[in-house]
């Protein structure tokens, strides 16, 4: 067989299988998920994944590149391109970030509206102050507002309440078991993250605090089969 034979066969291959992985996943969308944090957040997400057997080519939860709303957004973009351009795009991408005190909070859910315009699907996923409020909200539901006093920002007040929880006084970023912890209690934190999600629109408040859609995503891996 001649080398271009070769090649033609090759090539017919790779797209059957391309073909064939398509039709396989017409039935089970691939999701990414890109966040800011470095430990707290991807590690939360990979124990739901490891929970519900969710393989990674279902739903990957990709290193970030930079911890701040623009260069999370940059960095899914910049995958989601990627595999774009093999023919296998990603059905959702979701960018996790939090507001915190964060310069760039705004134009990069901006952006992520503007790319949702323009036929991609990316979604945002933020909390105000941070992630921690959605942990907190598997305790019951608040809709204090978070400030900074002294010289613990806004973020480390909410991680100061979430430490007078039981089981976590020693709470750190990266704490693994944390949905394990909090998993018969997390039917209960969506429910008050749609409340206060609710309230703020009622109110009209664009940048409500505390605000979060985390449930959004978890409810989304919970019902994966």
């Amino acid at each position: 067989m001649g080398s271009d034979d070769l090649f033609k066969k090759n090539k017919a291959r790779t797209t059957e299988q391309l073909a064939r992985r398509k039709t396989e996943r017409s039935k089970s969308p691939r999701y990414l998920i890109v966040c800011e944090g470095t430990k707290t957040e991807p590690q939360y997400l990979a124990e739901i994944l490891s929970d519900k057997r969710i393989p990674s080519q279902r739903v990957k939860v990709a290193p970030n590149d930079g911890n701040s709303p623009d260069r999370v957004v940059d960095h899914a973009l910049k995958i989601y391109e990627e595999d774009a351009r093999l023919g296998d795009a990603y059905d959702k991408v979701f960018c996790v970030f939090d507001c915190d005190s964060h310069a760039s909070f705004e134009p990069a859910i901006q952006r992520i509206r503007q790319l949702s315009k323009d036929e991609k699907p990316f979604v945002a996923i933020t909390s105000t102050p941070c992630f921690e409020f959605w942990v907190l909200l598997h305790f019951g539901y608040s809709d204090a507002p978070f400030h900074a006093a002294g010289k613990k920002s806004v973020g480390d007040q909410a991680v100061a309440q979430l430490k007078k929880k039981p089981k976590f006084s020693k709470y750190g970023k990266g704490m693994k078991g944390v949905y394990g912890l909090l998993k018969d209690k997390t039917a209960n934190a969506s429910g008050h993250a749609k409340k206060i999600r609710k309230s703020a629109e009622e109110d009209g408040q664009r940048n409500a605090n505390p605000w979060t859609n985390v449930d959004e995503l978890v409810d989304l891996l919970l019902d994966l089969k």
